[in-house]
């Protein structure tokens, strides 16, 4: 059985990252955004936009968001392990993104991928394409 989390420590923190990087592509250690410094700053003021799953001490699933501006946040990673897919628990760390994002006042979420088919059953919609990405946003409370 798996729990949900918040990050809260720089410990977990890497933890959550190497985790991210691994599965979404080590390349993003290095872009602006999601450096693990830039995600170091965002436990302090928005550790409840950075939620994950774990299991027997290993993370399994995650979610992390940024702050874009007041309204809108950006679903910076969504990663989940090969042998967890497909089983709701992505699924359940999105929709706890969400519910603390309506609490902190946001109105928007906006992400970019190629999982057309996960993101469509979430409730996002297609705004644009970007560098070979569907740009999916999300209006909260809808």
């Amino acid at each position: 059985m798996y729990a949900i989390s918040y990050i809260e420590t720089e410990e977990q923190l890497k933890q959550v990252l190497d985790f991210c990087y691994d599965i979404l592509g080590q390349h993003l250690r290095d872009i602006e955004n999601y450096r693990y410094d830039d995600w170091k700053d965002r436990i302090k003021s928005d550790n409840k936009l950075l939620v994950y799953a774990h299991e027997g001490g290993h993370v399994i699933s995650a979610v992390l968001g940024r702050r874009e501006s007041a309204e809108s946040l950006v679903c910076g990673f969504v990663a989940c392990a090969p042998d967890y897919r497909r089983q709701g628990i992505t699924r359940g760390l999105m929709d706890r993104f969400e519910k603390e994002a309506v609490k902190a006042g946001f109105r928007y979420i906006t992400l970019g991928s190629d999982a057309d088919p996960f993101y469509g059953k979430c409730g996002y919609k297609v705004i644009h394409e970007m560098h070979g990405q569907n740009i999916y946003q999300k209006l909260l409370g809808t």
